[in-house]
């Protein structure tokens, strides 16, 4: 529906009849004869929906022009009941200035007329005159606040999502034919299966890089976040004197670093590998030099810049039991291996699988020191899914390194030029004292996850999710969301495949949020029916409060059945408070996208049953799910009997009401959002439950060419 395609004789707002007497710009409309389908029932949600939408956006953007006014206006006391109470609030609209408060009346006439033409009775009368009770109610909207801060959602998430209900409401979604919708389906499934076997994809190996420079600083993450350049001791005696490289070999001393670089490669022994229970020397098959970690040091430990938290957080949650990653006690541990030499043209390591050295070995680490060469990649394959490192263009700039499990087959392709030193680190499973807290990002780069090639083909692809929109993923792992370091700890404790997830989405280009998301009687919205994905938890042992949607269902079976009254549905406005309201025609919008119509679950759960035909549409089938705009911690209250469930949580636990996110997996991991009274014979305490979720905002597709190639 266009924005001024509205009936001549608009149909009532919802207003309960109770109420005409204080809105006259809502009781214009007369009645009229309804028929008897679902279909109808929609049309009709859809054009009362759209009427009271614009009409609240325009006073919200009138609103939101005048308080600021108002609080300039008004002493500290008299500032601050006008803030918060109704009777100020209008007793402070008559005390503006005429040459101030006109302009804005102005405005809000102009914006009724043009989006809903008609609405206003009287071009002579004042705007306000008959809209009392309605700027009552938006001021109230307008200032709520639920004691806790906002932000943990993008802008851009609740646009992408306020475009997509709108498309699919007025029928301007991108048309899928059946082969198109099969095609998106399985690109979910294979998404979903990366995700939930993340040893076998999403998560076998990582890596990433550390800038080669003289001048080093300590990150919030306590690591170096920059590296000096590497010194290299070595001595293939016990009563020898060691000699030493310094690497890059570029600084003042370039020629005798340079003659160490050659003393280094000649002096290196040359390297076997493992055939059955053997150590065998073959040049076709590995052509590379060792010493061995008794005969060599340097000044480069991978502990001090991040790396071995990173690997920790990316490779320990798919080997460590559920128990082990709930209490996150175990940690990574590195010990020295080998130092290994690939010298150009002919240096390379052909396809073998590491011998793990004890029981609680997990896999490998392999450092890359500066040094110029060529060729030379690394190919890290695992359950038909490969990743490569290729390290040979910034070889003589960075520190660069992978980490892969030990049943990783690799190969190293041919060195062609140059000299790729490397050291070999075996990685052990340990218990610390203490838990840190490493940063998700540097020193690891998402290009070597495995997930992110087959991630950005996909966004390629210019059929995937053509308008764009949100993927959400329930978190795989156990994380203490409703708390108060939740806000620090998210997303700076994600691991495994969510730690994967949030890095490879947000390097390409993508908005990633890590957020709460509320049960609604044990569910979390539809989840996704084309994967069959229900939205609820396998097992679900806790007690839910009672689902009080059927009220609101009364007057819509009115409706189907007999028609004679006027439609007025009872609606939930479900959003923290007041967001933007710059622009009006976003607004209304997002005003119809955090409205739910209330006994709608209720009556679309059997229609047919009924005898009622169903409707073709489907917007109205969807719950969507209440998003917390922050992460909350945990809170008990002595309110709620009597009152209704989601008008109390919208003080306790300020939420989005937000449908039309594509779920990709199920919720797996609850936590205790709130606990309040709940209602029954008797008194009792009932609590509501919070999963967290990663939502990631996926541009439509001729906005991410640009984005991919950078990414």
């Amino acid at each position: 529906m266009a924005d001024n395609d509205v009936p001549e004789n608009p149909p009532t707002s919802g207003v309960p009849p109770e109420e005409e007497s204080d809105d006259e710009l809502y009781f214009r409309a007369p009645k009229v004869e309804y028929r008897h389908t679902m279909a109808d029932l929609e049309a009709e949600l859809n054009r009362i929906m759209t009427r009271s939408c614009k009409i609240d956006a325009c006073i919200d953007v009138f609103i939101s022009r005048v308080l600021p006014l108002m609080k300039e206006a008004e002493d500290t006391r008299r500032r601050r009941n006008a803030y918060f109470s109704s009777y100020y609030f209008n007793e402070g609209l008559k005390k503006l200035a005429e040459d101030t408060i006109e302009p804005l009346k102005r405005e809000l006439r102009e914006n009724l007329n043009r989006l809903v033409p008609g609405c206003v009775p009287d071009e002579n009368k004042d705007v306000l005159s008959g809209l009392k009770h309605r700027l009552e109610k938006r001021r109230e909207v307008m200032v709520r606040t639920g004691g806790y801060g906002e932000g943990a959602i993008p802008r851009s998430l609740l646009d992408t999502l306020v475009e997509k209900q709108y498309r699919e409401r007025v029928g301007h979604a991108a048309q899928v034919s059946s082969n198109e919708e099969s095609a998106l389906t399985e690109s979910y499934r294979q998404l979903r299966n990366l995700i939930e076997d993340e040893r076998s994809m999403a998560s076998f190996a990582c890596g990433g890089s550390i800038p080669i420079t003289v001048h080093t600083h300590i990150g919030e993450n306590r690591s170096l976040v920059a590296c000096p350049p590497v010194s290299v001791f070595w001595s293939k005696r016990d009563d020898a004197a060691a000699q030493k490289l310094v690497l890059p070999v570029d600084g003042t001393d370039h020629q005798t670093d340079l003659d160490a670089l050659r003393r280094l490669v000649t002096e290196c022994d040359p390297a076997s590998f493992g055939r059955g229970e053997q150590d065998v020397i073959d040049p076709e098959y590995r052509k590379a030099g060792k010493l061995d970690s008794n005969q060599f040091a340097t000044s480069f430990h991978p502990a001090d810049y991040g790396i071995l938290d990173n690997v920790g957080q990316v490779l320990l949650p798919s080997i460590d039991s559920e128990t082990d990653n709930e209490l996150q006690f175990r940690r990574i541990k590195a010990e020295m291996y080998k130092m290994n030499v690939y010298s150009g043209p002919s240096g390379l390591f052909r396809k073998h699988v590491d011998t793990p050295r004890a029981a609680n070995q997990i896999g490998s680490l392999v450092v890359c020191l500066p040094s110029k060469f060529t060729g030379g990649s690394l190919h890290v394959q695992h359950h038909g899914h490969k990743v490569t490192f290729d390290w040979s263009d910034k070889s003589d700039t960075r520190i660069q390194w992978a980490a892969f499990y030990s049943d990783c087959e690799h190969e190293i392709e041919t060195i062609t030029q140059g000299d790729r030193i490397t050291l070999t680190y075996n990685l052990y499973v340990t218990e610390p004292i203490g838990q840190l807290l490493p940063s998700p990002t540097a020193p690891m780069d998402p290009k070597t996850l495995p997930l992110h090639g087959w991630m950005k083909d996909l966004l390629a692809q210019e059929d995937f999710m053509k308008d764009g929109g949100v993927l959400g993923f329930f978190c795989s792992h156990a994380y203490a969301h409703s708390s108060e370091l939740a806000q620090n700890y998210l997303p700076r404790g994600l691991k495994g495949a969510d730690l994967v997830l949030y890095s490879v989405f947000r390097s390409l280009g993508a908005e990633v949020s890590v957020v709460p998301i509320i049960d609604n009687n044990g569910r979390y919205g539809d989840g996704n029916p084309a994967l069959g994905l229900s939205g609820k938890l396998p097992k679900r042992s806790h007690y839910y409060l009672g689902d009080d949607d059927w009220h609101g269902s009364t007057g819509l079976w009115e409706y189907l059945q007999n028609g004679e009254k006027q439609l007025v549905p009872s609606v939930m406005e479900i959003m923290p408070s007041s967001g933007e309201c710059e622009d009006v025609d976003q607004r209304w919008k997002f005003l119809m996208m955090v409205r739910q119509v209330k006994g709608m679950t209720e009556l679309l759960q059997s229609p047919e049953e009924r005898g009622i035909a169903a409707s073709e549409g489907n917007y109205y089938r969807r719950q969507g799910v209440h998003v917390g705009a922050s992460c909350h911690p945990y809170e008990t209250h002595d309110r709620g009997e009597g009152e209704d469930r989601d008008e109390l949580m919208k003080e306790l636990w300020p939420a989005y009401h937000l449908p039309g996110i594509t779920w990709i997996t199920e919720p797996k991991h609850e936590e205790m959002a709130f606990s309040q009274i709940a209602y029954g014979n008797e008194a009792s305490i009932g609590t509501r439950y919070s999963c967290a979720a990663i939502l990631a905002v996926i541009p439509p597709s001729e906005e991410r060419a640009s984005i991919l190639r950078q990414a």
